[in-house]
C-alpha cells in the first residue's frame, strides 16, 4: 500500500500520499469531489427534537459512494443528552450500518460499559471502531474480545500516555487517525512505527490488512 490512511479526520487533506476520512457529518459544502467521508448523529449534538429528523436525513445520505462509515455515534457522559436518549440513537445508527453494510466509528467517553453490550449483540456483525483509543492495555483486551476494532491518534506521540502503552502491546489490527489534531497523520504513522519496532511499509501493510478485514474495498 503506497499510501497513508487516515480513518478520522476533521481536516480536508489534499496530500496524493494520503487517503483520509473526512467527519463531514451531513454538510459537504467544500469538500472536494471524491473524498472519503464519515457521517453519523454525534452525541454532543443530540437532543429529544431533532434526533429524528437527523436520523431521517442521515438515512438518505449513507447511501452515497463516498461515505465510507456510520458515525461519529456512540456514547459520552461528559457532554451529551441523556444516556438514553444516546443508548436508542446508537442502536438506530446500528441497525443502519447492518443494512447498508457499512462500518460504524465510534465515540466514546467514560461510557465503555454501554458500548460493551452493544459489541457482544453486533461486533460480529458488522465492525465497530473506536476512534481516538486513549486507554490502558487491560481495557484494549476488553473490547477486542467483544470484536472491537481500535484507531489511535496524535496521543501515541506521547510515550507515557496510555495510548502509545496500548499499541506497543497490541496484538489485533488498528488503524490510525489524525482527528481534530494539528498533527500530520505521517507523524502518527512514524510514532507507531516506532513504537511498535517495525519498518513503515510494514505498517502500512497492516493497517491495510485492517482495511481489507472491515471490506472497505
Amino acid at each position: 500500500m503506497c499510501f497513508f490512511l487516515d480513518i478520522h479526520t476533521h481536516g480536508i487533506q489534499q496530500d496524493p500520499n494520503v487517503r483520509s476520512i473526512y467527519n463531514a457529518g451531513m454538510d459537504t459544502d467544500g469538500v472536494p469531489p471524491g473524498m472519503w467521508l464519515s457521517a453519523g448523529l454525534h452525541p454532543w449534538f443530540l437532543t429529544e427534537t431533532n434526533r429524528e429528523e437527523q436520523f431521517r436525513l442521515l438515512t438518505e445520505y449513507v447511501g452515497r459512494d463516498e461515505v465510507k462509515l456510520i458515525g461519529e455515534c456512540g456514547f459520552d457522559r461528559q457532554r451529551g443528552p441523556a444516556m438514553s436518549l444516546q443508548r436508542e440513537a446508537f442502536e438506530q445508527q446500528v441497525e443502519l450500518a447492518l443494512t447498508c453494510g457499512k462500518p460504524l466509528l465510534i465515540h466514546c467517553v467514560r461510557a465503555y460499559d454501554e458500548l460493551q453490550a452493544f459489541g457482544k449483540r453486533y461486533a460480529h456483525k458488522i465492525p465497530m471502531i473506536i476512534h481516538g483509543f486513549n486507554k490502558s492495555p487491560e481495557q484494549a483486551r476488553q473490547l477486542v474480545n467483544r470484536g472491537f476494532f481500535l484507531s489511535f491518534g496524535a496521543a501515541i506521540l506521547n510515550e507515557a500516555n496510555g495510548a502509545a502503552r496500548t499499541l506497543r502491546e497490541m496484538d489485533s489490527l488498528f488503524f490510525l487517525e489524525t482527528d481534530d489534531a494539528a498533527a500530520a497523520i505521517q507523524s502518527v504513522y512514524e510514532q507507531a512505527a516506532f513504537l511498535r519496532k517495525i519498518p513503515m511499509e510494514a505498517l502500512k501493510d497492516t493497517i491495510f490488512a485492517s482495511w481489507k478485514t472491515i471490506q472497505l474495498i
